[in-house]
């Protein structure tokens, strides 16, 4: 959650520089439709159904099986809030895409607690539109292909 509401703090702006946030998750819509309306987001929370998204990103690990046991002892089961029976979870990733669908920054770790900071977006956004010689109309929203995509894994 507490990304979600990082992300949220910038959201004035990312779309001043003429640009959306858009969070993918692995999580069903009635979970990150509560948790939209419960945060305020002024963002989209998008779905990954069966990660099949974060596939093609190559972004998928299954969970070592002491992870799978601590989950269940906290009683959170993926496959009740993913559909995902395997324990799958996707690399927490951030991209810049621009209009034409050129991922212009990109930052992913396989270690889910280093995540960079909102700002940087930001910064990657000044810099993308310094570089491109434009103002906000060089950078594109929408899905995995949005300029800005941080994908949660809650």
């Amino acid at each position: 959650m507490m990304e979600l509401e990082a992300l949220q703090e910038i959201h004035s702006q990312v779309s001043g520089l003429g640009a959306q946030i858009v969070v993918l998750t692995p999580e069903l819509e009635r979970y990150t439709r509560a948790l939209h309306n419960k945060l305020n987001l002024t963002y989209e929370i998008l779905t990954d159904l069966h990660l099949k998204t974060a596939e093609q990103f190559r972004l998928v690990f299954v969970l070592p099986d002491y992870l799978r046991d601590l989950y269940k002892s906290f009683g959170k089961t993926l496959d009740r809030f993913h559909d995902e029976r395997e324990y799958r979870l996707p690399m927490p990733a951030r991209y810049v895409i621009d209009k034409e669908g050129i991922i212009r920054a990109a930052d992913v770790n396989a270690d889910y607690t280093i995540r960079p900071e909102p700002s940087e977006i930001v910064r990657q956004l000044r810099a993308l539109t310094i570089r491109l010689g434009r103002t906000g109309d060089s950078i594109r929203g929408g899905k995995q292909g949005g300029e800005c995509h941080a994908n949660t894994s809650r």
